[in-house]
């Protein structure tokens, strides 16, 4: 019997003793001490178990205290009792509940100015601060220290002295407990990046520089530290306070299994729920995702999954879509084109680059593309290496929201041309292959609005993107592997009764090219690669054949009824 899942829960302790759903990540413990520098920074995209491994550690390595005690399940069992890290005694013996330790995560500091983060960041000091109160009462800390301490606590430290906040905890347990500290810092970006959106980054850098830097750099009371977050702050910006981290980016082996589901564990997953047979288009979905050189799952999306039991959008209606909105309100020609290319299939060279320097160019430049790649939108191809790669769209649930991100800018921007489209995509349906001419040629590809569309990738993208309004009733798929190669789109209505269609474009860059045989080719190059194969398989009835050849503002369209 599968177990429940809790959604949004991010507690170790609060998974394990309610016994929930649980992918046993435990052996990142392991690894961490194996690998570990004396601060490590692992960089992963939002939603794949950050927090969850932080809240881990922290259970596994913290001493408790008097306010926070060791939790203990049912027959005094620890939280680990079972899990992977258990067999190994050794590790288990020399660290397991033997530091204190500091954690605290970043990722709800957001705000609209400077002073109300800093009083969100104040808030959260001072709640460690009270889970140590018992310090107060020790010799180990004299008078001194001891009113600051309490200032920390009652929420009384200027700016100034909170940018030395954890620097002092860390002191203050050194001295009571006789072992240094060890710090965890999850989302350690997200301050960062809400300030940027605001408009006090500078004020943030500089605040966050002094507030790391000065418990992660020559601290004789930090055992170690571990920072989590989305993207890398270059070194001139905010890493440059810190004591030659360790950096653990998506690029690197080490780690590589430890955030997110690995396909065995998504397999087992499936079967558990009793959704084995559907493990095919859970890849499809939600796979893609490359640490290290590793397949990795989405684990959101995965969960997602399994609890509702239907293929939808989890992770990319979770977080801000702001990047993807700016792409096409404030993204240039050239960018546009390559994301055009992305959505049809076309993958986009990068340069891989040390880390993200604030703020980010709606160009098409290798900055853009180091902050998609690392927040979880691009992967690099297979077989990548070195530091200049292409990258493509991770899954099939990032597609669809770029493809949708491009139709509601289009509907906005270019009503006409949305439109035209619409319209051309009811004709698509209904096999009328004079309607989608007439969509195409005297609507969309004439319309004064349309300087966009320069490139085969654009008019894909933007007709793709519109057919994918379709979800529901139909599903669509762009260069979708069928018979001997992929078609360059299909669309499936969800009941075999309808009519599918398989879409073959063409694209021709001179004058006086035959655009009608180019169509006709379209057509023949479905049937020699055997593009039907899926549809008849699944037992479609009726399939419409479209060859679509386009030149400039011109197009020829060819359709053939396939009917069974």
């Amino acid at each position: 019997m599968s177990k429940r899942i809790l959604t949004g829960a991010e507690s170790f302790g609060e998974i394990i003793e309610g016994d929930y759903f649980y992918v046993d990540k435990t052996m990142f413990i392991k690894e961490l001490l194996e690998n570990r520098g004396k601060v490590t920074l692992i960089t992963r995209p939002r939603r794949f178990g950050k927090t969850m491994n932080m809240s881990m550690l922290e259970h596994f390595f913290g001493a408790g205290t008097p306010s926070k005690p060791l939790p203990e399940r049912q027959g005094g069992k620890t939280l680990f009792d079972g899990l992977k890290i258990m067999e190994h005694a050794d590790i288990v013996e020399k660290h397991m509940n033997k530091y204190p330790v500091v954690f605290l995560t970043l990722k709800n500091i957001e705000a609209s100015s400077y002073g109300s983060a800093i009083n969100k960041i104040r808030t959260l000091v001072s709640a460690i601060y009270q889970q140590n109160m018992h310090l107060l009462e020790s010799d180990a800390l004299n008078e001194i220290k001891k009113k600051d301490f309490y200032r920390y606590c009652a929420k009384e430290a200027t700016d100034d002295e909170m940018e030395s906040a954890l620097l002092f905890l860390t002191d203050c347990l050194y001295a009571y407990h006789g072992k240094r500290a060890i710090v965890l810092v999850d989302e350690y970006d997200a301050p960062i990046s809400s300030a940027l959106m605001e408009g006090y980054y500078d004020d943030m850098v500089r605040f966050m520089r002094g507030f790391m830097g000065s418990v992660f750099k020559t601290n004789d009371a930090l055992e170690f530290g571990v920072l989590t977050g989305v993207q890398r702050i270059a070194k001139e910006g905010l890493v440059s306070g810190f004591n030659n981290p360790l950096i653990c980016g998506i690029m690197k082996e080490t780690f590589s299994d430890c955030f997110g589901f690995t396909e065995d564990e998504v397999r087992d997953a499936c079967e558990s729920f009793g959704l084995g047979g559907t493990f095919d288009d859970v890849k499809r979905w939600y796979d893609g995702y490359r640490f290290g050189g590793r397949d990795m799952y989405n684990p959101w999306s995965i969960t997602g999954y399994l609890r509702e039991k239907k293929f939808d959008e989890y992770w990319v209606n979770t977080g801000s879509l702001s990047i993807l909105k700016d792409i096409f309100y404030r993204g240039d020609e050239a960018l546009k084109n390559e994301v055009a290319g992305l959505i049809t299939g076309t993958p986009v060279m990068m340069n891989m680059e040390d880390g993200i320097t604030y703020p980010i160019e709606y160009y098409n430049t290798d900055a853009f593309w180091n902050l998609m790649l690392h927040a979880g939108y691009v992967k690099p191809v297979s077989g990548a290496s070195g530091e200049t790669f292409r990258v493509e769209l991770v899954n099939y649930e990032v597609r669809k929201m770029f493809a949708r991100n491009a139709r509601i800018w289009l509907e906005k921007q270019r009503p006409a041309i949305a439109e035209a489209i619409a319209k051309f995509a009811g004709c698509l349906l209904k096999g009328d292959a004079d309607g989608v001419s007439r969509a195409l040629n005297d609507d969309l590809l004439n319309n004064p609005s349309c300087h966009d569309f320069k490139e085969e990738n654009s008019y894909h993208m933007f007709i793709y993107g519109m057919l994918l309004a379709l979800s529901g009733e139909y599903s669509v798929h762009s260069n979708r592997e069928s018979g001997k190669g992929r078609s360059d789109c299909m669309i499936k209505p969800a009941s075999k009764e309808e009519s599918a269609v398989v879409i073959e474009f063409k694209h021709k860059g001179k004058d006086g090219d035959d655009l009608k045989e180019e169509a006709l080719k379209g057509l023949s190059q479905i049937e020699e690669k055997s593009y039907l194969h899926t549809l008849e398989r699944e037992g479609y009835k009726r399939i419409y054949k479209y060859g679509i050849a386009f030149h400039k503002k011109n197009c020829e369209v060819a359709m053939e009824a396939q009917i069974y």
